[in-house]
């Protein structure tokens, strides 16, 4: 947006002129009866609350419709941030100090003054303030409060307000911790707040791991969310309190807070936002102090079931399929961080019954899982994957998941116990489905074995979705015509091709969540064949595509054409094919 905003916003009725006509509509709209109205203004007067804050407390309207009506009746207009050029210039024009304090955020400057973004009616009070700080003419425009939360972090730095005022609270955004009070009657109980406020923004923003990295004169924080790092901005002079925040991290971990010389671990559970979650903790010394990471998994969410892993429709039935046979090894192959684990977890979920026996060997245990039975891998006592695959066998399981194999002796064990009647589910890192053949005859299984036991190999990647917020056309490099042209035997229709221009929905990323490529071999008499004959994995994916296996780079481009994600989160996960005639 970059015409002037209309100076007939700047004259309006009092505020309290403004609420009683906002009142006397929803009594008229039925959303009130006229005494809750009156109860209301008594608490305002008496509890000191904004008007606002009690109406979406008293669920009589969303925060969207209030906005709406406070936008009509007080002549402010409402706008999604996105409509405005923000950026380091214009967030300048104020201190954060003043900013975090009328919860207000700059987003245009023209010859006739300063737009300010508020999500609530300014006092005069406060626009008096204002302008006296500022020395300009102000005009003003309604955002959400979820835009202006998440603006005052990206520009401000997150916890930029006064420590012992970081967990406001609001919106029963709570955070609370399992064990020891570590905050009561504690001199660091400001540094305790501002840890927790890093906990509750990186579960607000949906992140599955904290970094916090101290250096000689800043400290870095960033969020992994949707499987990449962002770095969140955090205020000025922080960098004198790093040895807090690791000692803080430690203590709620409950780990020995005086050693600092050695990598350590440990664990935090925590409630927040109604759902809970395990925070896997590790310190790793440096040379200017203790970096730390947090793994965050939620209790909650993270047994889901296939139909809910945003696997496609045409992939869902071999998926079943494969989790259904009755014996022989099943694959999910992709690097770390690919979700191979959660997928497994899926199938298990789908699998466990009071007439199967399910065992798994892990390491770690990431999600805890009833009705199975979890192992935990710890080499320094002999409890090795290969060990323990050896001892569970004499327990009479249906399905043994093992984490993953790693070395010729856990994929002989895994190979025999599936020739011998238990279906076995685990993870191997190979780029692609074929590829886990000859992996798996690298580490010393003899092909025919293989070729015996295999049911089926799963490749996954995640990529990031499109927002559905800010979501628009967008075109394609013309480099990548060609190949489209040659995957499709003609140029597809490309019109449904999106992409994210970035809001505070997604945290001005474009991308809002992750969803799965899955590339899916199964076993044929032809492949078999193959594989006795050690044929070469180029080989292999030749025959299984001849036999209808859409690569990864096939199902991006598809997914991409239906506007779910974007062409360089195409790029970024698969490889370019070569194309045989």
């Amino acid at each position: 947006m970059t015409d002037s905003l209309s100076s007939s916003y700047d004259v309006r009725p009092s505020p309290e002129a403004i609420w009683r006509e906002l009142g006397d509509r929803l009594v008229e709209q039925n959303k009130m009866a006229f005494e809750d109205w009156g109860r209301l203004q008594q608490q305002a007067q008496l509890t000191h609350k904004p008007m606002a804050e009690l109406l979406l407390e008293g669920r009589y309207l969303s925060e969207g419709a209030l906005l709406e009506l406070l936008s009509e009746v007080s002549g402010i207009p409402l706008h999604p941030l996105n409509d405005f050029d923000v950026h380091e210039g214009i967030t300048a024009k104020i201190t954060a100090k003043t900013a975090l304090r009328y919860q207000v955020i700059p987003v245009q400057e023209t010859e006739d003054g300063l737009t300010l973004a508020c999500s609530d009616l300014p006092e005069p009070i406060v626009e008096d303030s204002l302008k006296m700080l500022l020395g300009t003419q102000l005009h003003w425009v309604f955002i959400t409060g979820t835009e202006l939360r998440k603006s005052l972090g990206q520009f401000y730095g997150l916890g930029a307000e006064n420590l012992h005022e970081m967990i406001s609270g609001q919106d029963g955004d709570e955070l609370s911790f399992e064990g020891a009070d570590i905050g009561e009657g504690s001199d660091e109980a400001g540094m305790i707040e501002f840890v927790h406020n890093i906990i509750l923004e990186a579960i607000r923003m949906r992140g599955t791991d904290i970094h916090i990295e101290p250096f000689e004169d800043h400290v870095v924080l960033r969020y992994r969310i949707d499987g990449l790092l962002q770095n969140i901005p955090l205020p000025e002079g922080i960098a004198k309190l790093k040895r807090s925040i690791a000692s803080c991290i430690k203590s709620m971990a409950q780990m020995d807070i005086a050693e600092k010389r050695k990598p350590h671990d440990g664990r935090i559970k925590v409630r927040a936002l109604n759902e809970e979650f395990d925070l896997r903790v590790s310190v790793l010394p440096t040379r200017h102090g203790e970096t730390v990471n947090m793994r965050i998994l939620s209790r909650d969410s993270m047994l889901v079931s296939l139909a809910n892993l945003g696997i496609q429709d045409e992939d869902l039935p071999m998926i079943k399929y494969l989790g259904e046979q009755p014996h022989g090894i099943v694959l999910l192959t992709g690097p770390t961080g690919s979700g191979k684990t959660t997928t497994l977890y899926a199938m298990l979920n789908e699998l466990k019954s009071d007439t199967v026996k399910i065992i798994t060997v892990e390491d770690p245990i990431e999600y805890q899982m009833e009705g199975i039975s979890q192992l935990q891998v710890h080499a320094k006592i002999g409890l090795t994957f290969a060990g323990i695959l050896r001892s569970i066998l004499r327990h009479d399981p249906d399905i043994v998941l093992v984490g993953e194999i790693r070395d010729g002796e856990t994929a002989d064990i895994a190979v025999r116990a599936s020739l011998t009647g238990h279906l076995v589910l685990s993870t191997l890192h190979t780029n692609d489905a074929p590829s886990a053949v000859t992996r798996l005859v690298d580490m010393g299984i003899e092909p025919y074995l293989v070729s015996s036991c295999l049911e089926g190999v799963i490749a996954q990647r995640l990529v990031r979705r499109v927002c559905p917020h800010c979501a628009k056309s967008a075109s394609i490099d013309a480099n990548l015509l060609p190949e489209l042209e040659k995957l499709y035997n003609g140029l597809p229709d490309l019109s449904g091709v999106k992409a994210g221009a970035g809001c505070a929905e997604c945290n001005f990323t474009g991308h809002y969540g992750r969803t799965a490529l899955h590339e899916i071999m199964m076993m044929d008499d032809q492949i078999r064949q193959s594989i006795v004959h050690n044929e070469p994995a180029n080989k292999i994916r030749d025959i299984a595509s001849a036999n209808g296996l859409k690569t990864l780079r096939q199902k991006g481009w598809d997914m991409l054409l239906r506007g779910t994600t974007t062409v360089e989160e195409v790029l970024r996960v698969t490889q370019k094919e070569s194309y045989h005639s």
